[in-house]
């Protein structure tokens, strides 16, 4: 979390100019940031060093001290008396908040004054926006199972098992889950009707077309949503880390 203060004891001189917009790329990984300009309302006065940051707040800003998170900012020369920034399109990385939730995101421009920067001008958006961490696994359909009771058996099948880590995973698990409600995240609870070990994978490789068995553990007689789900060894624990849930009930007999 950042905090920035309006510099109150100087009048700014930077200003944006026209409208101002945002457009996140794919899986929220980097953000374009655009602005109509940025001028320079002192015609005699050169700026400081400017900074144009992306934010995403709990609020809508109000001016004042600023709390919320930084998503992406690009640093721009200062502005001479009179000179301007004409429109512009900046794309930047983008450090999306640590918690899912709603948030407005705010633009702010800011000026290098006396030893820090201070907000000079801000727009905020009307659109609220839901972030939250980048997903580093995905499960794609379209996926399937099958139980045999006379075989003792489940197979499982997922169209795709892919990462973002720059780095190898961990062991992979994949498992197929019955619970009383559709699962959505989080903590699990159920029956575990089958599992299977995945050997990790390497920075940009994925499984395709997977197909497993497992031994079926069947649960006691009733009816149940099913999830397949993927969990990864993080060195002491499996965590689940992406699922698929189907949104129809099915049912199971007594052992």
């Amino acid at each position: 979390m950042g905090a920035l203060g309006w510099g109150l004891d100087l009048q700014a001189a930077p200003k944006f100019s026209g409208a101002v917009n945002y457009q996140f790329g794919a899986q929220n990984a980097t953000v374009s940031i655009s602005c109509g300009g940025i001028t320079n309302s002192s015609a005699e006065n050169a700026t400081g060093t400017l900074m144009v940051k992306l934010w995403a707040l709990r609020s809508p800003y109000a001016g004042g001290t600023l709390n919320g998170h930084l998503l992406g900012s690009f640093r721009l020369e200062g502005l001479a008396g009179g000179r301007l920034y004409k429109a512009m399109t900046k794309t930047v990385q983008t450090t999306l908040p640590p918690a899912l939730g709603n948030y407005y995101l705010c633009l702010t421009l800011l000026e290098y004054r006396s030893g820090g920067y201070v907000i000079v001008d801000s727009r905020n958006f009307q659109k609220v926006v839901s972030l939250g961490p980048a997903k580093l696994f995905t499960l794609a359909g379209p996926w399937k199972w099958q139980t045999s009771y006379e075989g003792g058996t489940v197979t499982m099948q997922v169209g795709k098992i892919s990462h973002t880590r720059r780095t190898r995973t961990g062991t992979l698990r994949l498992a197929l889950w019955a619970t009383k409600q559709p699962y959505r995240g989080g903590d699990i609870s159920g029956f575990e009707l089958g599992r299977v070990e995945k050997k990790a994978l390497e920075p940009g490789y994925s499984y395709t077309d997977v197909q497993n068995t497992a031994k079926l553990q069947r649960p006691p007689g009733g009816t149940y949503y099913l999830a397949i789900v993927l969990s990864e060894y993080d060195g002491n624990a499996y965590r689940i880390v992406a699922h698929l849930t189907s949104e129809k009930s099915s049912k199971f007999s007594a052992p």
